[in-house]
């Protein structure tokens, strides 16, 4: 499904460049540049393809932990594509720039569900500490 998520619209993009090209009764030069342009696409989505990010995402009960390379960020997660086999999920850090996680169910089926119900469970708010005075009787 992820190879498909990311062919798709590089496929999608040759069909309309090659579609306006053979509609048009001469090649132009903003055919060739659509062309070049598609083209320069085609190492992105094969890096895209060959380099997917491994980690470990676990959930705490009030925060989501990712650890790749031997960093740890801590954050939230927000679903973003679910197809029930896998999920397209936006991780948020406390600190740093947002990033998308695709996580499938043959990863790890023993906790697919439990995952899936931690994603979909609502975020319990934080504890607050709120200071009391004692009263002394006398």
């Amino acid at each position: 499904m992820r190879t498909a998520c990311l062919l798709s619209p590089w496929l999608l993009a040759g069909l309309v460049c090659a579609a306006w090209a053979l509609q048009s009764d001469l090649f132009s030069t903003a055919h060739g540049l659509a062309l070049l342009l598609w083209l320069s696409g085609a190492p992105l989505v094969h890096a895209a393809l060959s380099r997917p990010a491994e980690g470990l995402l676990a959930w705490d009960g009030q925060n989501w932990n990712w650890e790749s390379t031997g960093v740890q960020s801590v954050g939230q997660v927000h679903r973003r594509l679910d197809w029930q086999r896998g999920l397209l999920l936006e991780f948020l850090p406390l600190a740093g720039r947002s990033f998308w996680l695709w996580v499938e169910r043959g990863t790890a089926p023993q906790r697919w569900e439990g995952l899936r119900r931690a994603v979909y469970a609502p975020v319990a708010p934080a504890p607050s500490v709120v200071p009391v005075q004692q009263e002394t009787g006398s």
